[in-house]
């Protein structure tokens, strides 16, 4: 190890001095070793004539290398001195014609909070330039400051022993959190008039609180975790689990839209695939086809349920096996994954993802701040595949994703005021759930493409049709119909239930402004410039978090109040 001792000394100019320089290893001195010497100023420095006699010394027997330096003008010089693999040494000159020395001690304000957080204070002089052009958020620059050991929170003093007489200085002082961040700073400006050559000055140092700068504009996501399930989650979960809840689903759905769109809808008998029961409620041909429907099946404590068996009332195969069948073997991959379908439907809003932009500006008074928020994307994703999908909110039109709101900074932290928008999160959740639940699994449009693609899988034994066309040769024949008896029902029954599928998604919206936030995020400032570059830091680190502890979510059917993590970067 080689070090300066002392680490800093005075000379006049014109005059010598000796710079001193100890190489050890384990605390023993090292004899007989090189050491080298240089001045190593910073760029632009001026030695202003300074001159090392000799370049190199030899270590003597306490270890110790000296080297002459013959100074010129007033100036600071470096004096950088390396010997082997020892790491290199500095130690500095002031050349003055006067020096002092100063003694700094720094206090908190009474109401400061910086003790809370704060394992110690820097303490820093800053030659010849005034607090209003230093940078106290970023500390002491070590190579030009004259700096003294870090004091520990509870305060002490720092002692300068050299400082020359003819240069300002601007006395700062930073306390640091454990992030390494200034969370209280100081400074105070000290002409060169007011030392003393030979004598000490002492200097009072208060330390101010201080918080990063939120203003700015800053790109957020926030994770939304609905648990409890959302209610609308059922009703929307509801019409897709009908698509394979019974042994013969798909074709037992299918079969009950044909049949209601077998008559005109009227407000009594709307299209919704659910067929009037009534004799003669859905036209002849609808009393044909309830004939032939398969009975309803009972389970095994004696409840009759929804789905209905493979035969009818007479023991004759019903029309679901019938419709069923045009699917042939093996049982095609769609038809299989709709139940995983259901469950992505299910599972939708299970966790949201938003993202958006939030702008931060001045309020004219201290802490104090106005704040545009304006929603821009949402993410859903599936439990079973983790596909996902992103949705552009401002294609959907909806009527309010801007918001404006106030905010105010408090120890650290951004709070920001209640706002609402009208997120329409079912409308959402309806662009989404084909990328989430459709593509995966081979459907590459929407809703209606996925039914349309379920019911081209139906073919006619001859493998001739398919589709409407099947079900119309099919079934018509097995009525004992002319062909085209279910040419009109099919299609329309089929659309309503696209519609109705689709249509679920509705129950996740609300009214008016349906979505509300109000939160608070700690300023993180990672680079010490007395910026916050982020709202919020590391997830799990509760000194630097940041949360919508406040969000409240209206449906049609229900209101949902969550709290949400969120983080923000700054653009």
């Amino acid at each position: 190890m080689l070090v300066a001792d002392p680490n800093m000394i005075s000379i006049k100019p014109g005059a010598t001095g000796t710079a001193r320089f100890v190489l050890t290893s384990g605390g023993v001195p090292i004899a007989g070793q090189k050491v080298m010497f240089n001045i190593a100023n910073d760029p632009g420095s001026d030695s202003q004539g300074a001159t090392l006699v000799p370049m190199t010394a030899v270590t003597d027997a306490s270890g110790v290398a000296s080297v002459d330096v013959h100074t010129g003008g007033a100036t600071t010089l470096k004096i950088r001195a390396t010997s082997g693999t020892a790491l290199p040494a500095t130690l500095t000159v002031v050349v003055a014609l006067g020096t002092g020395s100063v003694t700094v001690s720094p206090f908190f304000a009474p109401d400061s909070t910086a003790l809370q957080d704060n394992p110690g204070i820097d303490v820093y002089l800053v030659e010849n330039q005034a607090c209003a052009e230093t940078n106290l958020f970023a500390g002491p620059d070590t190579q030009r400051d004259l700096t003294s050991p870090r004091l520990p929170a509870s305060g002490g003093t720092a002692f300068f022993p050299i400082v020359n007489t003819a240069d300002d200085y601007a006395v700062a002082g930073r306390a640091v959190n454990t992030s390494g961040n200034a969370i209280a700073v100081g400074c105070v400006d000290v002409p060169g008039s007011n030392l003393v050559a030979d004598r000490s000055v002492a200097i009072w140092l208060p330390l101010r609180d201080v918080f990063p700068s939120p203003i700015g504009t800053f790109t957020l996501t926030s994770r939304l975790d609905f648990n409890p399930p959302l209610p609308a989650a059922a009703a929307i979960a509801a019409p897709w689990r009908d698509l394979s809840d019974c042994p013969l689903d798909p074709a037992q759905l299918f079969l009950d839209c044909i049949a209601d769109a077998l008559s005109a809808e009227t407000a009594a008998d709307p299209l919704d695939c659910k067929p009037n029961p009534a004799p003669g409620g859905e036209g002849p041909l609808g009393d044909l086809v309830a004939a032939r429907r398969g009975v309803p099946i009972v389970d095994g404590t004696g409840t009759t349920t929804a789905c209905r068996s493979a035969v009818d009332a007479s023991g004759a195969p019903s029309l679901d096996a019938i419709a069923q069948g045009l699917f042939g073997s093996p049982t095609p991959a769609l038809v299989v994954d709709l139940p995983a379908i259901a469950t992505d439907a299910t599972h939708i809003f299970d966790t949201v993802l938003l993202t958006s932009t939030l702008t931060v500006d001045t309020a004219g008074l201290p802490d104090q701040y106005v704040v545009t928020h304006t929603l821009a994307r949402a993410r859903f994703a599936s439990p079973i595949t983790s596909a996902s999908a992103d949705v552009d909110l401002v294609p959907l039109a909806l009527p309010v994703l801007t918001a404006y709101t106030t905010a105010a900074t408090r120890d650290g932290l951004l709070v920001i005021d209640n706002h609402g928008f009208s997120l329409r999160l079912g409308r959402a959740a309806r662009a989404g759930f084909p990328g989430v639940a459709l593509q995966p699994r081979g459907v590459m449009s929407d809703v209606g493409g996925m039914i349309a693609a379920l019911a081209a899988l139906a073919r006619s034994d001859d493998g001739e049709v398919s589709g409407c066309a099947a079900y119309d040769r099919v079934l018509c024949a097995a009525l004992g119909s002319a062909a085209g008896c279910l040419a009109t029902a099919c299609p329309a029954g089929l659309g309503t239930l696209a519609a109705r599928l689709d249509g679920a998604f509705d129950a996740a919206d609300g009214t008016g402004l349906d979505f509300y936030l109000s939160g608070s995020a700690h300023l993180v400032d990672p680079h010490n410039d007395g910026v916050a570059s982020m709202l919020g830091g590391m997830v799990g680190n509760p000194t630097e978090n940041a949360s919508w502890w406040s969000i409240d979510l209206w449906t049609a059917t229900g209101r949902a109040r969550v709290a949400a993590p969120f983080s923000g970067v700054r653009n």
